[in-house]
């Protein structure tokens, strides 16, 4: 099995600083893709994987990012991550197929948890010698 990957997808690097000591004690991949084909293209290499995607300037590019990683890789778990005048775009995103939806009044140092949570998912899923067919 292929180690997890971690994408973050945002302008400014914040969400993925923040999630680097996460992924490195847990020994996830984490890229910082910035554009539309390269985020398909990772999940596209296979392995389980978590997209957090944060809404910025260009919504209707993002919100495709969602519809197509949902349709394409449904496995795959979406963390959606705006600010307080985003709170409209939430019904959308959970309609896109997110797993999760981090908007104010919840504060960003969830962000850890909810991804660890997503993570976990996947390892419970994992074949183990007792499971194994």
């Amino acid at each position: 099995m292929r180690h997890p990957q971690l994408l973050v997808y945002e302008a400014d690097g914040r969400l993925a600083a923040a999630l680097r000591p996460l992924a490195e004690k847990n020994k996830w991949l984490l890229r910082e893709p910035r554009q539309l084909s390269a985020c398909l293209r990772l999940f596209g290499r296979g392995g389980p994987g978590v997209l957090v995607l944060r809404a910025g300037r260009n919504v209707e590019r993002e919100l495709a990012l969602l519809e197509q990683v949902s349709w394409l890789y449904p496995d795959a778990s979406t963390v959606f991550v705006g600010d307080s005048d985003q709170t409209r775009l939430a019904g959308l995103a959970w309609d896109l197929g997110v797993r999760w939806v981090l908007l104010p009044p919840q504060t960003r140092e969830r962000l850890p948890e909810v991804v660890t949570a997503l993570m976990g998912r996947y390892q419970s899923e994992a074949p183990t010698a007792g499971n194994v067919p």
